[in-house]
C-alpha cells in the first residue's frame, strides 16, 4: 500500500514537470515567432503574444530637440501570456491524445 502511494506521488510530480516544460516550450516558441525588432529604423522592439508585455523604442523628439528612448514592461501581461501558453499546451496535448487514440483503434 505504501509503495502505491509513493508511485502515485512520483507520477503526479512527473506530470507536473512535463506540463511545466511543455508550457515553457510553447511560451518560448510563441515569443520567438512574434518578436519584432525594428529599432534600426527608429521603430519599436516588441515582445509577446497574444499580449505585448515588453516594448522599447527610440526616436527624435521635435519638442525636446533631442534623441529620446522609452521602454515598458508589464508583468501582468507576461503572466497572462504564460497562462495562455499553458492552456495552448494542454489543448495540443488533448488533441494529440484524442487522435492517437483514434489511430490505435
Amino acid at each position: 500500500m505504501y509503495a502505491k502511494s509513493e508511485q502515485r506521488k512520483t507520477q503526479i510530480v512527473l506530470g507536473l514537470l512535463k506540463g511545466l516544460v511543455g508550457t515553457i516550450c510553447v511560451f518560448a516558441v510563441l515569443t520567438a515567432c512574434f518578436y519584432h525588432n525594428e529599432l534600426y529604423v527608429d521603430g519599436n522592439l516588441t515582445v509577446g503574444f497574444p499580449w505585448i508585455f515588453y516594448w522599447e523604442g527610440s526616436g527624435y523628439s521635435l519638442d525636446l530637440n533631442e534623441q529620446v528612448g522609452y521602454q515598458e514592461f508589464e508583468p501582468l501581461k507576461l503572466i497572462g501570456n504564460i497562462f495562455f501558453a499553458a492552456t495552448l499546451y494542454l489543448l495540443i496535448l488533448w488533441i494529440y491524445r484524442f487522435f492517437s487514440g483514434k489511430l490505435k483503434k
